[in-house]
């Protein structure tokens, strides 16, 4: 895990699309990674201490609208590994299809349903399986302004009590116009989660030729201007999640089969829905073996953030999700995920 950080002066204190492939510092969170690490001895699981130490907010910023399809998978995933430590209402604002140039030129959809809409279902209709009920779902396509502006207005309200993470899963455009826009002192308690070497925080500045003609804020420049201020963000970048989350798509079966998918906490249909928003992202892998994968990858930032493990996978991602942090008077009805 690399961590960047400026030091600013010192200062006062509903349509479902079928599958196409047919704590936190609490005892709660303490006993999840026990169970972590006693039932994964296949993969060296190492926890470092958590970002996430139980205030503030949490933004993603994620794409899907145009060139590949990973976040249809990513997105519905991360909804759920948040919503399963029961912090729904830490996420003030979830921007999705942040590729702003355009959408549907080069992926042409699946079952007929364009990249647009399949984004749209997995984060819309996502927040609405497990029970965000207070988070505003921003579509930066549609008007890019109004993200800027709902960002911006997010990192101006962080302090050391309430501080920001955002996790980057598209281009990193939004995150670096809103920062630019955004007052200076309350940077010092943002930070900014992505993977090392990534597309997304280069592409803004990469595009691919033709109808994809933009330029826009990289990471790298996102670094600069924060040291140029001093402003004090942070960002920390983690391994690739790709060979960590991009697996075979059995290795995601325990959403149809695990008794914990009927778990009262759970929206009845939830974990079902959840397979198929996953299987959208499948893809076929030749090498040794042919297979078919699925690859939520960008959960992985997510993960990272409430549980410090960088080596992610599936069975993580069911060990989470299948102890939800919750009361234990806690009951189905349609009010809850």
């Amino acid at each position: 895990m690399l961590i960047e950080v400026n030091i600013p002066p010192r200062e006062p204190a509903n349509n479902v699309i079928q599958n196409p492939f047919s704590r936190l510092r609490t005892p709660m969170f303490i006993a999840v990674l026990v169970v972590l690490i006693v039932m994964l001895p296949f993969r060296n699981v190492i926890a470092q201490e958590p970002l996430w130490k139980g205030n503030g907010r949490i933004i993603v910023s994620a794409d899907g609208n145009e060139h590949d399809h990973d976040d249809w998978a990513g997105t519905p995933l991360s909804l759920a590994i948040i919503a399963s430590q029961k912090l729904q209402d830490k996420v003030p604002l979830f921007i999705y299809s942040d590729h702003i140039w355009g959408s549907n030129q080069e992926h042409p959809g699946v079952n007929g349903v364009n990249p647009y809409d399949q984004m749209k279902e997995s984060a819309v209709n996502g927040g609405r399986m497990f029970g965000f009920t207070s988070t505003r779902f921003l579509c930066a396509v549609d008007n890019v302004e109004v993200a800027y502006d709902a960002l911006k207005s997010q990192i101006n309200e962080s302090t050391q009590d309430n501080p920001l993470f955002i996790v980057v899963a598209g281009p990193v455009q939004v995150i670096g116009e809103a920062l630019a826009r955004a007052e200076t002192r309350p940077k010092a308690h943002v930070t900014v989660i992505s993977t090392k070497d990534a597309w997304n925080n280069n592409h803004a500045d990469a595009p691919y030729g033709g109808w994809d003609i933009h330029t826009g804020w990289t990471l790298d420049e996102i670094k600069q201007h924060s040291a140029e201020l001093k402003d004090g963000l942070k960002i920390v970048t983690i391994r690739n999640q790709n060979p960590c989350l991009n697996r075979r798509w059995s290795e995601y079966d325990w959403l149809r089969t695990a008794p914990e998918r009927n778990h009262p906490y759970y929206k009845e249909g939830s974990w079902n829905w959840l397979f198929d928003r996953l299987c959208m992202s499948i893809k076929p892998v030749s090498g040794k073996e042919n297979y078919y994968a699925i690859d939520p990858s960008d959960a992985g930032k997510v993960i990272f953030l409430l549980t410090g493990i960088e080596d992610t996978s599936p069975q993580l991602c069911y060990e989470l999700m299948k102890i939800p942090r919750v009361n234990s008077e806690s009951r189905r009805d349609s009010s809850q995920p």
